[in-house]
């Protein structure tokens, strides 16, 4: 699991790196002022609705369940839904912690710093994207899911 999440993050920061790039070359600051105004917001949104996702699927991994009887089939999906919540609610803290941050006297004083903090923002918004992505096939596949 480790290593989905250090993948997710390094995919998640490429992602960042690229979208922020192409804004400073369309000299646009769109994307953080969005994100600086929304992403919390987004942020605790996202994590409802993967909530409710994970309401339909652990729904659906139950009726399996009790027709077929092998519920430590899903046993890894299970962990793998609570690896998400983490990953949810460590973004909202990430995002606290990077908004904070940026607003802060000694970041506006550092020039250096603050791209640096606009990448990992997008980045947290691009992780919970991915994030959701992933919820979105794990209802796909279990409703595809036989015995």
């Amino acid at each position: 699991m480790i290593k989905q999440v250090l993948t997710t993050f390094l995919i998640a920061l490429g992602i960042g790196c690229i979208c922020y790039q192409a804004q400073n070359l369309a000299q646009s600051h769109y994307l953080n002022g969005f994100l600086k105004d929304n992403l919390i917001n987004l942020l605790v949104a996202l994590l409802a609705v993967n909530s409710a996702t994970m309401g339909i699927v652990l729904t659906k991994i139950r009726e399996l369940t009790d027709k077929h009887g092998s519920p430590e089939s899903f046993t890894e999906t299970k962990e793998h839904m609570l690896l998400s919540i983490r990953e949810q609610i460590a973004l909202i803290v990430s995002a606290i912690v990077l908004l904070t941050a940026n607003s802060s006297s000694y970041i506006s004083g550092n020039e250096s710093i603050k791209p640096i903090i606009a990448t990992l923002v997008i980045s947290v918004f691009a992780y919970s994207l991915m994030n959701l992505y992933d919820m979105a096939k794990s209802v796909l596949v279990i409703l595809d899911y036989e015995i």
